[in-house]
């Protein structure tokens, strides 16, 4: 059964070429809930943010690529008001902020369920998609890309939710933020990944959701050569599932170090929604 408690749901939209994809996947998240969405854009704005020099001129040599906040704010809004016109009783309002970006996330995601955004492409959308995993702390849906050609995504997000389990905090803490979407699931499947067969992940995943009231299927796999990521991936696309949800991992300060080879590797392969949390 389809759960009905209101959720507060936040779309970001930090560039324009993620718009649709993040917009549709809000909106199927946000069925069968009595949900507010809010479409989210922001941008850096040196005239409102405490940054250091260098960050200024990182920013100058951005504008130079990718224009200047006006035009990135205005490339944004019109990909917004063009998906509008397909969905326009849709229940989402537009807003604006601009300033150092990650005290923005921050701030307008703190009493969010779920903040939702696209695979981020430029400087804004790094900046966002970083402060919502280590500054807000918010439970993250990750759009899969807009497919151009073909069916559109679902309208519900999470009949079918795979769980990449790996005995640890972040995959505790990501799942406990997606209980009511869990919970409206028609089914959850936990699979782990192991390099023996005697690890006890399964064992472990199954007590940590019965303690929850979620009834699971486990499936546990040999570790392949190659990216785990991918092999994640490959085996909620042989269950059938609609959406993954995995625990996110930093190791390092620079964003090619930021999050663990896991999850960048599903980030950069996934064809379906990612819940996330660090």
């Amino acid at each position: 059964m389809i759960a009905a408690q209101p959720k507060i749901i936040v779309a970001l939209l930090p560039e324009p070429e993620t718009v649709a994809a993040c917009l549709d996947c809000a909106l199927a998240a946000a069925a069968g809930f009595s949900a507010s969405i809010s479409a989210l854009h922001v941008g850096f704005n040196p005239r409102f943010a405490f940054v250091p020099p260098e960050e200024i001129a990182i920013q100058q040599w951005r504008e130079l690529r990718e224009g200047t906040i006006a035009e990135r704010l205005n490339r944004t809004k019109a990909a917004y008001e063009a998906w509008r016109t397909d969905h326009a009783t849709a229940p989402i309002n537009w807003k604006h902020n601009e300033g150092d970006v990650g005290d923005l996330v921050a701030s307008e995601t703190a009493q969010a369920d779920l903040v939702v955004m696209g695979n981020p492409l430029r400087l804004d959308g790094r900046d966002a998609f970083h402060a919502t995993l280590f500054w807000s702390k918010r439970l993250l849906l990750v759009a899969p890309p807009d497919p151009k050609e073909g069916p559109r995504p679902h309208r519900i997000v999470g009949r079918h939710i795979v769980v990449g389990w790996k005995p640890g905090e972040t995959v505790k803490r990501a799942t406990h933020q997606a209980l009511p979407w869990l919970q409206r699931a028609e089914k959850v499947t936990v699979v782990s990944i192991e390099k023996q067969e005697d690890t006890p992940y399964q064992a472990s995943a199954r007590a940590f959701f019965a303690g929850l009231g979620i009834s699971v299927d486990c499936v546990s796999l040999r570790r392949e050569t190659g990216s785990v990521g991918r092999q994640l991936l490959a085996s909620a696309d042989r269950l059938g599932a609609d959406s993954l949800l995995i625990g996110a991992f930093k190791h390092g300060a620079l964003w090619e170090a930021i999050l663990g080879g896991v999850t960048r590797d599903v980030l950069a392969a996934a064809r379906i929604p990612v819940f996330m949390m660090c």
